[in-house]
């Protein structure tokens, strides 16, 4: 696993594919918070719906790296097709990471906010971040090329259901008794419009990041459930 790792780490940076959406996450940082001071958690929650967004171009560019010939290759190498897409999950959820990170950090050691930042702004920051950004990976790898043939499709695919992920927040209130059926984006951008003096962290924020990271899981273990039943992993 950690040679397949370094392999899909290095065969990506090759590709030099993530440099658009590494850039423009760079840049609308820098843009973001280019006037101060700026609210915690309000800004926390609007870079991290871009980051959902990123993710989503990262997760393609990555499952796409390698052409269809150099990936038959590689799965014969492998020898485990379930292997094989565990390495480009774990790639990618190590981008949300270090890009969570940095989102977080960033306007800290620029002093972008107007009030001291505090533990639970870090956590609460963090969490939004990384939750969003593996909901976007799990999202978007089911409109991979590896569920879906015309690369266009691909594309207009990922865009939509990020697109109507978000959406579906502000229509909560109208379809209530379905909304757990539904990417849980809403429970990120809810949390995250508490007040910058909030006191502590409340169990109900603990349980609603809790469901939006079950949810991601859920839909890795449909990705792969898929793949079983078309190629037999």
């Amino acid at each position: 696993m950690k040679g397949l790792l370094h392999y899909h780490f290095h065969n990506y940076l090759r590709s030099h594919r993530y440099i658009p959406p590494l850039s423009l996450y760079i840049l609308s940082l820098v843009i973001n918070y280019t006037y101060t001071p700026n609210p915690i958690l309000d800004s926390y929650s609007f870079t991290s719906l871009l980051l959902f967004f990123i993710m989503g171009w990262f997760t393609v560019t990555l499952f796409h790296a390698e052409d269809e010939g150099q990936k038959r290759i590689t799965m014969l190498h492998c020898k485990n097709l379930r292997k094989y897409y565990r390495s480009l999950f774990t790639i990618c959820s190590l981008i949300g990471l270090c890009l969570s990170l940095i989102s977080v950090a960033y306007p800290i050691v620029f002093n972008a906010f107007g009030v001291e930042t505090r533990g639970l702004h870090l956590i609460m920051g963090f969490l939004s971040h990384f939750s969003l950004s593996l909901l976007a990976l799990s999202l978007s790898a089911l409109f991979t090329r590896e569920l879906i043939q015309k690369q266009s499709n691909t594309w207009w695919g990922v865009l939509g259901i990020l697109v109507i992920s978000v959406a579906i927040s502000t229509l909560k209130d109208t379809i209530n008794g379905f909304i757990w059926l539904f990417p849980p984006l809403h429970f990120s951008l809810e949390i995250m419009s508490s007040e910058d003096n909030i006191k502590s962290i409340p169990v109900l924020f603990w349980g609603q990041f809790s469901w939006i990271f079950l949810y991601t899981f859920l839909l890795i273990g449909l990705f792969f459930w898929i793949m079983n039943r078309k190629y037999s992993l």
